[in-house]
């Protein structure tokens, strides 16, 4: 049986989740955000089938995490860059460079 297991409603469908390391606070915060963009497809995009306002939800979300992962990896590698120049710059100020 699943250890934490939230029974949440969107636009009137039952749906029991576990997500690890999240409480029922925010997955309940996630069930809301999801349900206001359906609801927000069918009004403005007149998309009216629940499956398909789901899944282009869910790429939306998809979207916008696999945005922040690349900008993450750019920060680190952008990062990993600016500790190599310190490194060598201290090495040489050190005269340790081999």
């Amino acid at each position: 049986m699943a250890k934490n297991l939230v029974s949440i409603e969107i636009k009137k469908i039952p749906v029991d989740v576990e997500i690890p390391d999240l409480g029922y606070l925010e997955i309940a915060d996630l069930a809301l955000q999801v349900e206001k963009e359906m609801i927000r497809l069918q009004k403005e995009e007149d998309v009216i089938d629940t499956l398909k306002q789901a899944l282009i939800v869910a790429m939306q979300f998809a979207a916008k995490a696999y945005l922040k992962d690349l900008q993450e990896g750019g920060k680190q590698k952008e990062d990993s860059a600016r500790l190599d120049q310190i490194i060598t710059k201290l090495q040489n100020t050190l005269g340790t460079q081999k």
